[in-house]
C-alpha cells in the first residue's frame, strides 16, 4: 500500500523527492574542491558503480523506488573495495559517501548515525611504507624510460610535485628564465595544502619537456587524448613498471612498495642533501602544516635565488655538470696550455735546430722520454 506524505502518495519504501539536491556529476565536479579532491570523487563513483554492479543512475532509481537500500548499497561498496585497498585507503573512500547521498538524495533520505552503525569500518592506519631510490636508481629509471615518461619521472624527482599536480601543469604556468631554469606557479585551489606555492625545474627537466612540446603540441606539459592531459591511473601503472624494469621491487608482504609518491619524497631528500634550507624545502613540496604560520610569509624570489645556487646544477640527472666539474676544467685547459709552452722549451726545433734552454734541469714527461734525455747530443 502506499503511502501519504507531504508528497503525495507514495509506493511503500520509495523515498520522497527532496528539491535540496544535485546530482552525481555537480557533487564529483564541485569546484570548490581542488583537481585532485574531484578526482577522487570521480574515482571513488567509478569503484562503486563496479561495487554494485551497476551505474550511478541505476542505483539512485533503485533506492528512490525503495528496490534497493541505500546503507546496503554503502555496504556492499566498502566491502568491496576493502579487498584490494589498504585500510587508510578504504576509510577515505567511505568518507565520501555521507556527502554524496545526502547531496543527491537529500538528508531526509540518509541517516548517518544509521550509516555509522551499519557500515563499519577498520580505524584507518598505513600498512604500505614507501620505499625511496637512490640517486644511481633514478639515473637507471631516467635511462630506460621512454621520452614521454622520461619527462614525466624528471619532474617528479626534482620539484616533488604531486602526480596530480604534474599532470594539470600547462606551459601558461610555466615561466622559463634566461639560465634555462624553470619557475612554475600553482594556485592555491589546485593543491592538496591549499595554498598558492612554486617549484623550480633543471636546465635539463625543460629540455626534456620541450620534447614533448614539439611532439605532443598541447595546453599541458603531458598530452593525452581528447585534449586533456595523461590520465593519473595510466602514469602510476607505467611507472611502476619501470621501477620493476630496474629491479626495484615492493617487499613480498608489500610492507614496503615503490609508488609515484616515492619520487615526491626523493625529490625533498635531495634537495636538502644539495644544501637548500628546509623551510625553502617545504614550501617548494608543499608540507604547509610542517611550516605552520611561516607559510605565509614566504619570500619566493629568495627560495628561488637559494635553489638556484644549491640545486640548479646538482640535481641534473644525466647531464650533470658542477661548478666543481666546470673550474676542473678551465684549470685543466690552463695546465695543458702550460705543459705546451714547456715542451717547446725541451725539444729541439727540427727547422730552427735551436738547443732547449740549458737552465730547464727536469723532465716533465719522465726520464723513459726519448724527447729529452741526460747526455743526448745535439747537432748543431
Amino acid at each position: 500500500m502506499g503511502e501519504t506524505t507531504a508528497y503525495g502518495s507514495l509506493p511503500k519504501g520509495s523515498l520522497p523527492v527532496s528539491d535540496h539536491t544535485i546530482s552525481v556529476s555537480d557533487w564529483a565536479n564541485d569546484s570548490s574542491l581542488s583537481l585532485e579532491s574531484r578526482r577522487n570523487r570521480k574515482y571513488a563513483i567509478r569503484l562503486f558503480e563496479k561495487a554494485n554492479h551497476a551505474s550511478m543512475a541505476q542505483i539512485l532509481d533503485d533506492i528512490r523506488g525503495g528496490k534497493l537500500s541505500v546503507y546496503s548499497a554503502c555496504k556492499a561498496f566498502v566491502d568491496g573495495i576493502r579487498k584490494d585497498h589498504a585500510p587508510y585507503t578504504v576509510y577515505v573512500y567511505r568518507s565520501h559517501l555521507p556527502s554524496l547521498f545526502q547531496s543527491v538524495l537529500g538528508e531526509s533520505a540518509f541517516s548517518r548515525t544509521v550509516f555509522d552503525r551499519l557500515v563499519r569500518y577498520e580505524s584507518p592506519y598505513v600498512v604500505h611504507l614507501k620505499k625511496v631510490p637512490t640517486r644511481p636508481e633514478i639515473i637507471s629509471l631516467l635511462k630506460v624510460a621512454y621520452p614521454q615518461y622520461r619527462a614525466l619521472i624528471g619532474v617528479l624527482a626534482c620539484t616533488g610535485m604531486r602526480i596530480g599536480e604534474v599532470l594539470t601543469r600547462k606551459w601558461s604556468d610555466t615561466d622559463i628564465r634566461t639560465d634555462g631554469h624553470a619557475r612554475v606557479g600553482l594556485k592555491a585551489g589546485e593543491t592538496k595544502a591549499r595554498y598558492a606555492r612554486y617549484c623550480f625545474l633543471t636546465r635539463e627537466c625543460m629540455d626534456w619537456l620541450k620534447v614533448q612540446k614539439e611532439s605532443y603540441p598541447s595546453e599541458y606539459w603531458f598530452a593525452g587524448e581528447n585534449h586533456e592531459h595523461l590520465q593519473y591511473t595510466a602514469c602510476q601503472h607505467v611507472i611502476k613498471r619501470l621501477f620493476q624494469r630496474i629491479g626495484l621491487k615492493d617487499s613480498p608482504d608489500r610492507s614496503e612498495i615503490f609508488s609515484v609518491h616515492s619520487l615526491r619524497t626523493f625529490a625533498g631528500d635531495e634537495m636538502r642533501a644539495c644544501g637548500l634550507r628546509e623551510k625553502n624545502v617545504l614550501a617548494i613540496v608543499g608540507h604547509r602544516n610542517q611550516l605552520g604560520a611561516e607559510s605565509h610569509y614566504i619570500d619566493w624570489n629568495r627560495v628561488e635565488s637559494e635553489w638556484v645556487e644549491t640545486c640548479a646544477n646538482k640535481m641534473c640527472f644525466l647531464s650533470e655538470k658542477l661548478k666543481d666539474y666546470e673550474q676542473a676544467k678551465e684549470e685543466n685547459a690552463d695546465l695543458k696550455e702550460l705543459l705546451k709552452v714547456l715542451l717547446e722549451r725541451i725539444t729541439v726545433s727540427p727547422s730552427t735546430k735551436h738547443k732547449p734552454d740549458p737552465e730547464l734541469r727536469f723532465t716533465p714527461l719522465g726520464a723513459e722520454n726519448n724527447l729529452y734525455l741526460p747526455g743526448m747530443a745535439y747537432d748543431y
